[in-house]
């Protein structure tokens, strides 16, 4: 082989080499820009604020599983009129066991 076939098969080497870089920079350039506006952010309503923070987004998880937690273990009226009740989860389980037993 000659330094010129040499040469030429190296430019659409080095040209593949330097476009995957670039693509690469801008899938970079892409991930990491902000998913919301700065002026976005400030403008949102206060019960919304939550959402723009690692720490206020695990705060909410925390409180939405805090109220998960208290409606699995507590009685409560759904529909008075209707006889519908909440019961904690446990004794939900209990009461249907003991029904499909009796049914037997």
């Amino acid at each position: 082989m000659s330094d010129a076939s040499v040469s030429k098969n190296i430019w659409p080497t080095a040209l593949a080499v330097v476009g995957v870089f670039v693509i690469f920079l801008l899938i970079l350039l892409i991930a990491h820009r902000p998913a919301v506006p700065l002026d976005q952010i400030s403008s949102a309503p206060p019960e919304e604020q939550w959402k723009f923070s690692a720490d206020g987004r695990k705060a909410h998880l925390a409180e939405m599983r805090g109220q998960e937690q208290t409606q699995a273990k507590t009685y409560k009226w759904l529909d008075k009129d209707a006889g519908l009740v909440q019961l904690p989860v446990e004794r939900a389980m209990e009461l249907t066991v003991a029904d499909l037993s009796a049914n037997k």
